[in-house]
Formats: C-alpha cells, sequence, structure tokens
C-alpha cells in the first residue's frame, strides 16, 4: 500500500500558526509591547536617564507652580506687595512694591534684586529641557493649535538670528513665548554660563522701570492695588473653575471619541463587507 504523500512534500503540522492568526512582530503585537516612555507626548526618543526624568519633573513642578501661585497673588499683593514681588516676581506686584515702598518705606535695592531674580527663577529648567530635547520640547511648548506653532515658528527663528534681542522681546508685554526662546536657546549648544546674564540683565532692566513707576505714581497706585486685591478674589474663583471646566470638558470629549472609535471598528473575524 503506498503513501499518498508525495516524497518531499512537507506536511502540514498541527498547531502551525495559519496566515490569520496573529504574529508575534506584527504592529498590534509591538504596540501592546511598546514601553512606557516611547510615546509621542514625551519629549524623548529614547529610554530616559536620570537627567530626562529630573527635567520632565521640573517642568511639571513649574505648572504645578503656576497654577497654585494663581488665588495666592491677590492676597500677597494686597497684603504686603514686595513680599509679592520677591515670590512671584509679576509686573502688578513690581509696580505695587515701588508705589508701596515710596508711601511705607523699605530697602527699595534689596526688593529690586530679589524681585529680577524671582522673575527668572525657572529659566534654567526651560534652557535645560532645550538642551536636552532640542526640537521634540520646543513643539510640545508651542501646543496643537496652527496660531500657537506659527508663532513659535517665528520665536525659534529669531532665536536663531538674533538671541540677545529674543530674550529681551520676552520681557515685553506682547506674544513672544519665553520657554520657546530659552528652550531654543539651550537647544543651540548655548552654555548655562552664556545664557544666564543676559536674562538677569534683562529680568533687572525691566523690573527697575516697574519699580520705578510704581514710585512715580505713589499712592493712587497702592489704592488702586488695594481695589484690585479685593476684587482679585472673584476672578480667580472664575478663572479657576473656568480652568477645571475646561480640563474636564476635553477629558470627557477625548474619552467619549475613544469610545466612538472602538464601536466603529470591526470585529475581528467579522466581514467588514459583502464581497
Amino acid at each position: 500500500m503506498t503513501d499518498t504523500t508525495e516524497a518531499g512534500e512537507p506536511n502540514e503540522k498541527i498547531g502551525a500558526p495559519t496566515a490569520d492568526q496573529t504574529d508575534p512582530t506584527t504592529p498590534e503585537k509591538a504596540g501592546q509591547d511598546q514601553p512606557w516612555w516611547d510615546d509621542p507626548s514625551l519629549p524623548w526618543r529614547h529610554k530616559p536617564t536620570r537627567a530626562d526624568v529630573v527635567c520632565w519633573a521640573m517642568i511639571a513642578a513649574v505648572g504645578i507652580w503656576g497654577f497654585a501661585t494663581i488665588p495666592l497673588r491677590a492676597v500677597l499683593i494686597g497684603w504686603n506687595p514686595p513680599v509679592a514681588a520677591m515670590i512671584m516676581g509679576g509686573r502688578t506686584s513690581v509696580v505695587a512694591t515701588g508705589a508701596w515702598t515710596h508711601i511705607n518705606g523699605g530697602p527699595l535695592i534689596v526688593y529690586w534684586l530679589l524681585a529680577s531674580i524671582s522673575l527668572v527663577k525657572f529659566s534654567w529648567v526651560y534652557w535645560w529641557a532645550g538642551h536636552l530635547w532640542g526640537e521634540n520640547i520646543i513643539s510640545l511648548f508651542a501646543g496643537q493649535s496652527a496660531r500657537a506653532r506659527r508663532r513659535a515658528q517665528r520665536a525659534v527663528r529669531v532665536t536663531s538670528r538674533w538671541r540677545l534681542l529674543a530674550i529681551f522681546l520676552t520681557f515685553l508685554p506682547v506674544p513672544f513665548p519665553m520657554p520657546i526662546v530659552f528652550a531654543a536657546i539651550g537647544a543651540a549648544g548655548v552654555s548655562l554660563k552664556r545664557f544666564l546674564p543676559p536674562v538677569l540683565v534683562c529680568s533687572a532692566f525691566f523690573q527697575a522701570i516697574y519699580l520705578g513707576l510704581g514710585w512715580w505714581i505713589g499712592q493712587p497706585a497702592v489704592d488702586l492695588v488695594n481695589l484690585y486685591a479685593n476684587y482679585m478674589w472673584y476672578f480667580t474663583i472664575v478663572l479657576v473653575a473656568g480652568m477645571i471646566i475646561a480640563w474636564w470638558w476635553r477629558s470627557h470629549r477625548a474619552k467619549g471619541q475613544a469610545a466612538d472609535n472602538q464601536t466603529t471598528q470591526p470585529s475581528d473575524g467579522q466581514p467588514q463587507g459583502d464581497d
């Protein structure tokens, strides 16, 4: 009795994978095995080092600091403008400090120096991020809107040609993003020793202007600051509530879009349409 299988022709093995079975090397499997750090929303494109993690944590801390100090600004400015200027470094608090010092006295030079440092206390974080991640962090800082990206590209172009001018422009009340400029300087390979001096000089220059403006205005500025502090509470409550609502709405919409995508995708093994 002869064997019906032709010699040299391999038989199909039981349990061998067929064409419709998932290959471990397919994109679906690769996506499941993707490490946590390989994420487009993160600035690195490699396994993060200790410096990457620390810098990313510092950026998050700066964001938390900015959000957490929103309700404190009105309290500090209304209570003691010099303390607000030395902690926050904001324009309003510095103008109020100049007026407050004119009326009540105080070490104006000390307020000026500390307010100048406070204004740029996080500048090295943005420089460090650009030094580590270059264009990746600049894209993340720019955001998703086309307008913000155009603004970021313009800031990078100016920074690449006139670094000192770009630093100067970040202190003006114009939409010239400081984090992107400082990150672009770090990405260009400028050392921290060359980066910090012009930043501190520009900060000291503008803080002196705001202090002098407050000193020149005097009592009317103090009265205006007191009025501002009284109503700033209501503005702060509305602002924080609006930020929370906006965050909740974006999160809710993102979850809804993800659920819709899962619903519209065909399940495995079911035909997508008639032939």
